[in-house]
Order: structure tokens, then C-alpha cells, then sequence
């Protein structure tokens, strides 16, 4: 064996070990960190608690979420500030895709907007026919000075649906015209749901929530005067969607990861695993990604799921950082 060729293997041995020692190196500190923004109600129902352990432990990641408003989280997308979205404004996500911010949009649970209103029902939504019925009798009684209503005001998927309604009850009824109302008795918080919530009982106010915050405070002792005085309506279903934002567009984002969540949450386990939470006796949401057959859960889950409906989860995760 001449020089030249010992010399070439020794270069081939040497670059072998380096190879090894950097993949040992990245299954040691795993794949990194997911920066999540998502719509305040999946981070005040309790939900993210429940399942994104589950992600960081099979992935050996961490997930740092940014809970905001849907309108929101999309501006942070639109900015590269997020790898992933989940959110729930359908048209303002199809806006965001279309314009190239994000990609893979796909459907992952759903859930309900409720109306909340004090114990007394003084506006009488509990008689109206629908969502647009109550919303006319808020406004009639607000405006004669009996109720109020609190609007998150955020830009959200909750606040989005809530400007539909107005605008069914009087197609005038504009965002700008209402959000020139009176304040004496439409109070724009500009604030997430759980603050809302938390604002009307406060007040005796009525409110636009989705119903899986709402049994989440319920379930704390948190809202002790407040009730779902309508529901039902089919105007109010809550679609949630996950999203990743273009990679090719942001070059730092962590498209490998964010992949990897879309994929995990919206496949059978992570679809079984949304299905088994549950708070107030209450299953919060129920997914629906593309090619999921909602079927009865594994006995895990299912025992899970009834430990899930008797104890607060919040806080569970006290190393979770989550920013608003």
C-alpha cells in the first residue's frame, strides 16, 4: 500500500467519523423547536396542554405556541414569525394561501360558537329562532341601555364571525359602523376569549365564544353567572385548520418540523388524541382531518378521556411558554 493510498483512507475514516458524531449529535438534541401561533381558544380550553406533550415527547422537540387571535397569528405567519398555524377563519385563510404566505391548508377539528349571557337573560336570546334573531334583540336592548355585549375586537376568527352575524342582522352593519357603537353597552376588549369571558361575568354581558373556552372556565369556577342562552344554529360552526407558513418564502423556518406536526395531528392518533378531550363532561372538539373516520376510542384514550372530564388542566405544563 503506497502513500498516497493510505492517506486517502485515513481521509475517508476521518470524514466517516464526522459523519457519525454530527448525527449523533442531532438525534441527541433532537429536531429542534416549533414555534406555533394559534387562535387563544386552543390555549384557553386547555387543548394544547392536553396534546402537544404527547408531539414533544414522540418527536423529541419542544413547541413554543404564540396564542392571539387568528387574524393575528396569520399577520405573524405573513412575517415568518411562526413555522405553523392553527387557526379558524376560513376565509382569511384562503386569502393567506392564495397570496403565497402558506401552504398545505388542511382541515383538522371543529367545534361551536355559543352565545353567553348572564343568568337573567335580559335581552331574551333564549326565545330567539336563531343566532341572527339573538344578536337583534342584544342590539335592541343594548342600545336601550338594558345589556351590554363584549366584543373581542381582535381581528379573531371568533370576532370575524361575530361582524357575519351583525351584518345578517342589518347588511349596513359594517366592522367601521360598529365599531363606532356606543361603548356604554358594546364594549370592544381587544382581548383574547378567556379574558372575554372573564369580562362578562364581571358585567352581566353577553358574548360570542366558542363553546370549548366556555366549558373550560365553566369547569374552573371561573364564569358561576354565565350560561349558553343560544345555540344550535348552523351558522355557528367553528372550523379550525392547520397551516404551515411558506418555507420558501422564509428560509429559517423549521419546514421539516412543521411538517412533521401537520402530519402527526392530522393523522389517526392525533385525531384520536383531539377526540379524547374532554372538560365539563363536555368532548370540546371533534376532528375532522381528511380521511378520518370518527370511530369509538382505543381503551387508553377512553379512560383518558374520562380522567380528562374531572380535572383542570391548566397549568399542567408549568415549562410551556406561551405568549399573547
Amino acid at each position: 500500500m503506497n502513500q498516497t493510498t493510505k492517506i486517502l483512507i485515513a481521509v475517508a475514516v476521518v470524514a466517516v467519523l464526522v459523519v457519525s458524531v454530527a448525527a449523533a449529535v442531532v438525534l441527541t438534541q433532537g429536531r429542534g423547536s416549533l414555534l406555533l401561533a394559534t387562535t387563544t381558544s386552543t390555549q384557553d380550553s386547555g387543548l394544547l396542554d392536553y396534546i402537544l406533550p404527547v408531539f414533544e415527547e414522540e418527536y423529541n422537540c419542544e413547541v413554543n405556541v404564540v396564542a392571539v387571535g387568528s387574524g393575528q397569528a396569520m399577520e405573524m405567519g405573513k412575517r415568518g414569525d411562526a413555522d405553523v398555524l392553527m387557526v379558524h377563519s376560513p376565509a382569511s385563510e384562503q386569502q393567506f394561501v392564495k397570496d403565497g404566505y402558506g401552504t398545505n391548508r388542511t382541515s383538522l377539528m371543529y367545534n361551536w360558537f355559543v352565545i353567553v349571557g348572564p343568568d337573567a337573560d335580559p335581552a331574551g336570546t333564549k326565545g330567539a329562532s336563531n343566532a341572527t334573531d339573538a344578536f337583534k334583540r342584544i342590539y335592541d336592548n343594548g342600545t336601550q341601555g338594558n345589556c351590554q355585549f363584549v366584543s373581542r375586537a381582535d381581528n379573531s376568527g371568533t370576532h370575524t364571525k361575530e361582524l357575519s352575524i351583525w351584518a345578517a342582522v342589518n347588511s349596513t352593519w359594517t366592522k367601521a359602523n360598529v365599531s363606532d357603537w356606543d361603548p356604554d353597552w358594546y364594549v370592544q376588549a381587544e382581548n383574547g376569549m378567556g379574558a372575554v369571558l372573564d369580562m362578562c361575568e364581571e358585567t352581566d354581558a353577553y358574548t360570542l365564544s366558542d363553546d370549548a373556552t366556555f366549558y373550560s372556565r365553566v369547569q374552573e369556577g371561573l364564569i358561576p353567572h354565565l350560561n349558553i342562552t343560544k345555540s344550535g344554529d348552523s351558522k355557528l360552526k367553528n372550523q379550525y385548520s392547520v397551516i404551515l407558513v411558506n418555507s420558501t418564502m422564509w428560509t429559517h423556518i423549521n419546514k421539516t418540523l412543521a411538517k412533521d406536526f401537520l402530519d402527526w395531528i392530522t393523522s389517526k392518533a392525533g385525531q384520536d388524541l383531539i377526540k379524547s378531550y374532554f372538560r365539563f363532561d363536555h368532548q370540546l372538539f371533534t376532528p375532522n382531518a381528511p380521511g378520518y373516520t370518527t370511530k369509538a376510542l382505543p381503551s387508553d384514550l377512553t379512560a383518558s378521556a374520562t380522567v380528562m372530564s374531572s380535572i383542570d388542566m391548566r397549568g399542567c405544563r408549568p415549562g410551556r411558554e406561551v405568549v399573547r
